[in-house]
Formats: structure tokens, C-alpha cells, sequence
């Protein structure tokens, strides 16, 4: 025998091994598959809607049925999660639209509820008796042994003495 000989018999051999191990798992295969039970496989069959009627199929029903439903969940999950990002985005608007009215209403109040404003209002109708106060107020203080406030009149400057 040559060295290209003995180098192709054990190729051979492994080829062959490998042939015999394909060979058992296609019978075991062959064991579970009822060959019978798939019908007709042409396109013809497909679409004329006989692969229904077949064994192979009826088998399969649940795992179909099943699989039909996990489609509908699916589509219907996705339509609700869609459903709710539109509406938090209307709510996000409504939101920000809310944040500028209570903005704008509370500048306006706070315009309103100046003193000068509120002095202006005053001067313009004559019934109200209130006006400026022309003195200081006073500091009511309490001493801790007397409870009896004390009035302190706060010290008036004297001219040219500017206070801190």
C-alpha cells in the first residue's frame, strides 16, 4: 500500500462512521414522522386550504390556536401602550398650558397687591378712610418676668447723622 492509501483509509472510515450515525438518527426520526399524516405538500395544497384537513395539522391545532392568541395580545398590547403615550402627552401639554396660566395670574396678582397699586385704588375711591401711616410703628416687646407688653417708640434720627 502507498502513503496516499493508507492516508485515504481512515478518511474513509470516518466518513463512513459518520454516514452510519446519520443513517440511525434518520430512522429514530423516521420512527415519530407518520409520512401519511402531512398529506400533499405542493403549493396547490397550501393555498387550496387542504394541508387543513390534514393529520399533521389537527395534531397542531392547539399550538396554532395558541399561537393566534399570543398575536391578538401582542397587537392589542402594543394599540394600548400607543393609546396611553398619546395620552400622556395630551396631559404633558394640558400641563405645561396650566403652569403658564397659573403663571401669568399670579404675576397679575402680585401686580394688583402692590403697594403702590393698592395706594392708587384707595386715592381713587373716596368712601375708604385708610391711608399711609404717618408715624413709625411701634416694637411691642415682652419681657420674660413681665408678661405686660412694653412699647418702645424706635429712636428718631437726628439730622445730619446718617443710620446704618
Amino acid at each position: 500500500m502507498s502513503k496516499e492509501e493508507e492516508y485515504q483509509d481512515p478518511e474513509l472510515q470516518e466518513l463512513q462512521s459518520e454516514a452510519e450515525e446519520h443513517q440511525e438518527t434518520m430512522n429514530a426520526i423516521n420512527q415519530y414522522v407518520d409520512e401519511e399524516a402531512m398529506g400533499d405538500l405542493s403549493f396547490k395544497a397550501i393555498l387550496g386550504g387542504d394541508i387543513l384537513g390534514s393529520k399533521f395539522f389537527l395534531k397542531q391545532i392547539l399550538f396554532v390556536m395558541f399561537c393566534v392568541v399570543l398575536m391578538l395580545t401582542y397587537t392589542a398590547n402594543r394599540y394600548s401602550s400607543q393609546q396611553d403615550a398619546i395620552l400622556i402627552d395630551e396631559l404633558r401639554n394640558e400641563l405645561q398650558d396650566v403652569k403658564y396660566n397659573v403663571m401669568t395670574q399670579s404675576s397679575e396678582l402680585m401686580n394688583f397687591t402692590r403697594q403702590s397699586n393698592i395706594e392708587k385704588l384707595l386715592k381713587q375711591t373716596n368712601d375708604s378712610t385708610l391711608q399711609n401711616p404717618t408715624t413709625p410703628p411701634y416694637l411691642i416687646r415682652t419681657d420674660g418676668q413681665n408678661p405686660e407688653p412694653v412699647i418702645q417708640q424706635p429712636e428718631v434720627e437726628e439730622e445730619g447723622e446718617p443710620t446704618v
